[in-house]
């Protein structure tokens, strides 16, 4: 009896995959649809001589020659692997492994396209759609059609194994078998983009569809957007979610939730904002807690303005999310920024509810967000509180205010003023308060109205002036010339109210006293400094004080200008101390020559 070959092609080994162990051991002759009986022969009907499958056959030019692109091209090896090995473990096949029962088998043909229908919508179904095609093919001889196609396409949206690669040649076969595409199976190929997604296939989908005018449906227009989405074409994904709702289409919550989380991710806060206001508008209830929360926290941590006050105003203000630590904190600074005080107030009402003490860069954010629009005395408020709350402020807290103050001659005296009421209003006033005044005053080169207001902090400022009280007046006086006097009450004041001088301190007064012409107490201050100093550690890790290198500079161009020998023993101090004065030594060495040489030709000239 003559037998028909079949030649072993794509389709074959989709729903077969032990094919190739089979076809690699021994050729076994096969019918094109295998049977369970044998048929006996009838001489009036010819042998089936057209091709079921050809795996030898030339490459298609389906929807336009893409398949015949190399990049597009597929081996047969490739083919083999279009169905992966199931795992056997926990598995509930449709079709036994030996045998097809003889329940399966009874079932009919309408049923099993209807049970076929019905897996290409479950999750996970991978194996038993392609067994069920199988089922159909071999066991109840029907010839490929359209809804096995389909079916096997739709298998591929299973994130594990799915391919595009197999959709393209499942498309390429039945371009060959002159099986005809419809709008739902074009659908199905776009449900398989948006899980793997394929730029070029994807752009000759929506092309063939436009060609025969098939339309997308809801549920297509998803898919489509969502395989934008994942091949991050965000311009052209917003602009298809533009169409839909323009063509009023239900946009399904997910899809909005999916696009704003990748937006987020590709940090396009802009536009992930638009669309948040967009859904708050159209569709507030469909905004899921864990979108807000998730916003919030990019946003936040982005320093993304509009967008943290919108979330900020909308549910943290009415009580329906709460944020964490970090997101108030983020806020915080995020407020202080932008020099929004209601925000920042917010932030520190929520902490302030919560079991953890407030640190000083919760107050200091605070503060910079009052002082940004100006509110002085809400600023000097704040700094009242962090004492009543054990927090004492130091110089790094008023940063924004000394900024604000030295912006205007008039500022500081005005926040005097601020001070003294509050202290009459019962607020324990903190030093670092008035010494900010005092800074200020300093650089705006008002060093005697800065030295009045010292006289007087005594009368609001219980705890009275500290070291950096004395360095912020010196720093005043050693810029300003004939100020040593200013600089020796100031020494005195130190004495008598027992406040201890630091390495700034000494530092500053050997400035003060190098702006007149008698500099001997520098070098008194100097070695007061060094003994005082032993065994203290410097900002630079050094043992023991020494003049700042901008000091000892001045020091050493006094004593050149003044014929003072001393300024080569200063010169020696600063090589062994690892002070750069190669420059400074070559110029006092200069200098040093000429007046060698001009008190030679003195002496010649007195002698001639």
């Amino acid at each position: 009896m003559p037998t028909t070959r079949i030649s072993i092609d794509g389709l074959w080994r989709c729903l077969c995959p032990a094919i190739n162990t089979i076809t690699s051991a021994h050729s076994i002759p096969s019918r094109a649809i295998p049977r369970k009986a044998p048929i006996t022969p009838n001489p009036t009907l010819r042998p089936r001589t057209r091709r079921f499958h050809n795996s030898t056959r030339p490459q298609a030019s389906w929807g336009g020659g893409w398949a015949s692109r190399p990049d597009f091209a597929t081996s047969v090896e490739d083919k083999s692997r279009a169905i992966p090995p199931k795992n056997e473990e926990g598995y509930d096949s449709i079709v036994p492994k030996v045998k097809v029962t003889n329940r399966v088998d009874n079932y009919e043909i309408a049923k099993l396209h209807e049970k076929l229908r019905h897996l290409c919508t479950e999750r996970g179904a991978y194996h038993r759609i392609v067994e069920l095609v199988e089922l159909l093919i071999r066991e109840k001889g029907e010839k490929p059609a359209l809804i096995h196609y389909d079916a096997l396409i739709r298998a591929n949206v299973d994130a594990e194994f799915g391919s595009a690669e197999v959709v393209k040649d499942i498309l390429v076969e039945m371009k060959q078998e002159g099986i005809a595409v419809d709008s739902g199976l074009y659908h199905g190929v776009l449900q398989v983009l948006a899980i793997h997604p394929d730029y070029l296939l994807r752009e000759q989908i929506m092309q063939e569809m436009k060609e025969r005018w098939f339309g997308l449906s809801p549920e297509g227009w998803h898919h489509l957007v969502v395989g934008l989405i994942r091949d991050r074409q965000y311009e052209v994904a917003m602009d298809k979610l533009e169409q839909m709702q323009s063509d009023e289409i239900i946009v399904q919550a997910w899809l909005y939730d999916v696009f704003m989380f990748q937006l987020c991710e590709a940090e396009e806060l802009d536009e992930a904002f638009k669309l948040l206001q967009y859904r708050f508008h159209t569709q507030k209830s469909g905004i899921l807690p864990s979108v807000w929360y998730y916003l919030l926290d990019k946003f936040s941590n982005a320093f993304y303005y509009e967008g943290t006050k919108f979330i900020w105003k909308c549910r943290i203000e009415t009580s329906d999310m709460m944020p964490s630590d970090g997101m108030c904190l983020s806020t915080l600074n995020l407020a202080a920024r932008h020099s929004d005080p209601p925000l920042a107030t917010s932030c520190i009402r929520i902490l302030s509810k919560r079991q953890s003490a407030l640190s000083p860069y919760h107050y200091e954010a605070l503060l910079t967000a009052y002082v940004g629009v100006q509110d002085l005395e809400t600023s000097f408020r704040i700094l009242t509180i962090m004492t009543k709350a054990g927090v004492l402020p130091d110089t790094s807290t008023t940063r924004p205010l000394f900024l604000y103050l030295t912006s205007s001659g008039s500022l500081p005296f005005h926040a005097w003023s601020i001070l003294t009421s509050l202290h009459e209003e019962g607020n324990v006033i903190p030093v670092a308060a008035i010494n900010v005044i005092l800074e200020s005053l300093s650089v705006l080169r008002k060093v005697d109205e800065a030295i009045s207001v010292y006289k007087n902090m005594h009368n609001i400022c219980e705890d009275g002036p500290n070291t950096e009280t004395f360095n912020t007046l010196l720093q005043g006086v050693s810029k300003q010339k004939a100020k040593k006097d200013r600089a020796m009450f100031l020494a005195a004041e130190m004495a008598a109210l027992s406040v201890k001088a630091d390495r700034l301190t000494y530092d500053r007064l050997i400035l003060s006293c190098m702006k007149v012409d008698d500099y001997e107490d520098a070098f008194r201050y100097l070695e007061e400094m060094i003994l005082v100093g032993q065994g203290q550690e410097t900002e630079d890790g050094k043992k023991g004080w020494w003049m700042r290198i901008g000091t000892v500079k001045q020091l050493v161009k006094k004593c050149v200008y003044s014929k003072d020998e001393r300024a080569w023993d200063l010169l020696d101090e600063m090589t062994e101390r690892g002070m750069a004065n190669h420059k400074l030594r070559g110029w006092a060495n200069t200098k040093w020559a000429e007046f060698t040489t001009e008190a030679k030709a003195a002496v010649t000239s007195g002698g001639v």
